[in-house]
């Protein structure tokens, strides 16, 4: 019997020379669970601005082969490049936020995109409506809700968290906009002032990504909030599992923040200490260091759930899976 589904085929993200590209680990995951990669073409440095701002013709695209390519909306023309051209494009999308929601309905509109993945559930609800096929004049797409994960080998388990020498650790987004960095400087645990440790100072990182690992396995809180809350202006009611939560879970932190609900649905609890409306966050984040032993059990269990359904690896798999119902993972030439 004629196989008439495409080959698909992963390519991958650009390796920007000195910075980490979180994209780089699912396809890396991809890669590992056996699926198929195509080369990648990137235009050269001196052409990237116009890759950036302009898009090649579609002449003429395969009838055989389908691109998954890792994007992201501000940057979407060139991270598929140049297989929009050429190639049914299969985008795995991060960071879709509000602003860029109508920019990627006209993208995948335009470009005659069939199957969509998204790393937000809510965006993905919504993109699920404007292309179920019910709206005149939008053709329907499969919608695929991926969770965002992490690549686990780097995270380390790290002490107990009696044994650990960092009160709190903030690293990342700030969130000043949630808690007071004035009124945490005057908290004491025991009668010692707290150990508080930024990796970010006047705007920039002091860390190297070895360091960081580090001090999460020496952390005994961190502070865990969707950018929702701490960047409104740029989430706005997205609210969504970053690859932040699965850091702090596979290095045994206590989170205290808030967790996105669909992290809350996708592993079965609520794995932050959550803010309270009769509390302030500086004099919870104090109670909760000053009893730290008893959320030992509670960063155990996290670290159990990262490892289970946290990792690229074990995340990917689960995406194979979904897209071998519509494509063929495997080159056919190879059965």
């Amino acid at each position: 019997m004629e196989n008439n589904k495409k080959t698909i085929k992963a390519v991958a993200p650009f390796a920007h020379p000195g910075f980490l590209n979180f994209k780089q680990a699912p396809f890396a995951a991809w890669v590992i669970n056996g699926g198929q990669v195509a080369q990648e073409h990137y235009p050269p440095r001196w052409l990237h601005g116009a890759a950036y701002r302009w898009e090649l013709p579609t002449i003429w695209k395969s009838r055989k082969e389908a691109r998954l390519r890792f994007v992201e909306p501000v940057s979407l023309s060139f991270d598929s490049f140049p297989d929009y051209a050429r190639f049914e494009v299969v985008p795995m999308f991060w960071d879709c936020w509000p602003r860029y929601f109508e920019k990627t309905c006209r993208w995948l509109r335009k470009h005659g995109v069939r199957t969509a993945i998204f790393s937000s559930r809510q965006t993905a609800e919504r993109m699920k409506e404007r292309f179920s096929g019910k709206h005149e004049g939008w053709q329907k797409i499969d919608v695929i809700w991926c969770a965002e994960a992490v690549d686990e080998s780097v995270y380390q388990s790290g002490k107990l968290l009696k044994d650990r020498t960092i009160d709190l650790l903030e690293f990342g987004r700030s969130n000043d906009k949630v808690v007071c960095s004035a009124k945490l400087a005057g908290v004491k645990i025991d009668g010692a002032p707290l150990q508080h440790v930024c990796t970010k100072q006047n705007g920039k990182f002091i860390f190297t990504n070895e360091q960081l690992y580090g001090a999460m396995g020496d952390a005994k809180v961190t502070i865990t909030l969707p950018r929702s809350m701490t960047q409104p202006e740029v989430a706005g009611d997205i609210e969504t599992l970053t690859q932040r939560y699965w850091e702090c879970m596979f290095s045994r932190m206590v989170m205290v923040g808030h967790a996105p609900q669909e992290l809350v649905d996708f592993i079965g609890y609520n794995p932050v200490i959550e803010l309270r409306d009769d509390i302030s966050a500086e004099d919870l984040i104090a109670d909760v260091l000053e009893n730290i032993e008893i959320y030992q059990s509670l960063v155990d269990k996290n670290r159990e759930t990262a490892e289970k359904l946290g990792s690229w690896k074990v995340r990917m798999k689960w995406l194979m899976n979904e897209l071998d119902d519509l494509y063929t993972l495997k080159d056919i030439s190879c059965r």
